[in-house]
């Protein structure tokens, strides 16, 4: 009897760590920004998960042989991310403190993942993590939606941003705030659409049409733009029944028909109207392509061995959210404990700042999380990542909903750094790692 108590309080304290884990990197904008407390707390979660993770891996007692060997296999794909990084750093003169925090940064949300798999969940338990996580889907659309006519009548400041870019939810004020928050509702949407089966169809459906109004109202183009390629990629990776397939096509086709109409003939859409009338940007030789795909022209130029195709130029040193400004904005604490920066980076920067169209929209910036990892790690380091999303995708999407979730976060990972963007990515694994429960339950009762 005593064994059971403390098996239960175990787990009770690793479900709260848990949920402490993820509202460290989910409410830590907005908390910052209403206390005034200072923005280092924003990175508060690089302590918190990784001692949660290594709390709930230690104390945790799954049973069930499909989660260990799920643990087993996230835990070995994060030591092959963490020795290329190491490799990279070696070759490069990268500091260690550049290792950890690029390998926290992209390491972070495989690692929560892991650890709500590991969770051998209850009924009530788990009920208390899915409500944690709609309540938290709930304040951010409705702090969104606060947020729009406070910042439009100026009662609220968002530092430069207007009622468009500051509508953040709880992820204000950060840039490409909206982008994220109107993510994060769309995301939840869905999911609530498609099962929370108990709620009434009116609050389901209402919450998704609340998510794409959101969409349009704080201007979120770049969402569209990865939930669509999410979409496609989803349609051509799963395609099974032919008579489905064809019927997402239409559907994408249709819509795509609907929605360049209303582009060029509504004006509450004028806005993705903005760059068709910029006659040569997207040609083959226009600013678009040219600023978008720059990282791959010139971060080679820096290459001093044969060895930086396969190991990158070093992590932190490129065009990822640590290179970018991570590293040059936090640097009175990183600089004493021997962080490095790169000349690529600054190159980067540099091409980025002298581009009209890349200050213009985030969709044409030249730092984004593919490049980032390419430029960093190399072919190696890009291999590594995507052997733990090839786990992921093959052993805990469990379903169609979980991979679409993972191939949008693909896509937003050629757009800008939302795939390195903690309160997103946390939110995106805790929507994954609870179908995996959801299913797992299903499984174990019949």
């Amino acid at each position: 009897m005593r064994h059971k108590k403390l098996d239960k309080k175990g787990f009770y304290e690793g479900s709260i760590l848990v949920m402490a884990a993820f509202s460290s990197a989910f409410y830590s904008r907005i908390v910052c920004s209403v206390t005034r407390l200072p923005s280092v707390l924003n990175h508060l979660h690089f302590a918190i998960l990784p001692f949660t993770t290594i709390n709930i891996l230690t104390t945790a007692r799954p049973k069930d042989p499909k989660q260990i060997a799920i643990v087993w296999m996230l835990l070995s794909g994060l030591l092959i991310l963490f020795g290329v990084m190491t490799a990279s750093a070696l070759i490069n003169d990268a500091g260690i403190i550049n290792v950890i925090f690029d390998f926290l940064i992209l390491g972070e949300p495989f690692m929560l993942l892991m650890a709500i798999v590991c969770l051998p969940m209850s009924i009530p338990s788990f009920n208390r993590f899915r409500n944690w996580t709609i309540h938290s889907s709930y304040a951010n659309m409705a702090l969104a939606f606060i947020q729009w006519p406070l910042l439009k009548f100026h009662k609220i400041s968002a530092g430069a941003l207007d009622e468009t870019d500051g509508m953040a939810g709880v992820f204000f004020v950060s840039g490409a705030g909206n982008y994220v928050s109107t993510t994060v509702s769309i995301y939840f949407g869905i999911y609530y659409v498609m099962f929370a089966r108990a709620a009434p169809q009116w609050l389901r459906y209402g919450t998704l049409l609340g998510a794409i109004f959101q969409l349009q109202l704080s201007d979120s183009k770049q969402v569209l733009f990865a939930l669509l390629l999410g979409w496609a990629l989803l349609i051509l990776l799963t395609m099974k029944d032919i008579v489905k397939t064809l019927i997402s096509v239409i559907a994408i086709i249709l819509f795509c028909i609907v929605f360049y109409w209303c582009v060029q003939n509504l004006a509450a859409f004028a806005a993705f109207k903005n760059y068709l009338d910029k006659d040569g940007i997207f040609a083959p030789n226009g600013e678009a392509a040219r600023i978008k795909l720059i990282a791959f022209h010139l971060i080679p130029t820096f290459y001093h061995s044969p060895l930086n195709w396969w190991l990158g130029l070093g992590p932190g040193h490129t065009a990822g959210r640590l290179g970018g400004w991570l590293i040059k904005e936090n640097w009175a604490i990183l600089g004493p404990l021997g962080a490095t920066i790169h000349p690529a980076s600054q190159a980067m920067l540099q091409a980025y700042y002298t581009s009209w169209l890349a200050l213009e929209s985030t969709m044409f910036c030249p730092l984004f999380g593919w490049a980032g990892i390419w430029g960093d790690l190399g072919l190696a380091g890009l291999g590594a990542y995507l052997l733990l999303g090839f786990i992921v995708w093959r052993y805990v999407c469990v379903d169609n909903f979980g991979r679409f979730l993972l191939l949008s976060v693909a896509a937003f990972g050629l757009i800008f750094t939302q795939m390195e963007e903690p309160g997103y990515m946390f939110y995106t694994t805790t929507l994954i790692g609870l179908r995996w429960h959801e299913k797992h339950a299903q499984s174990l009762a019949t």
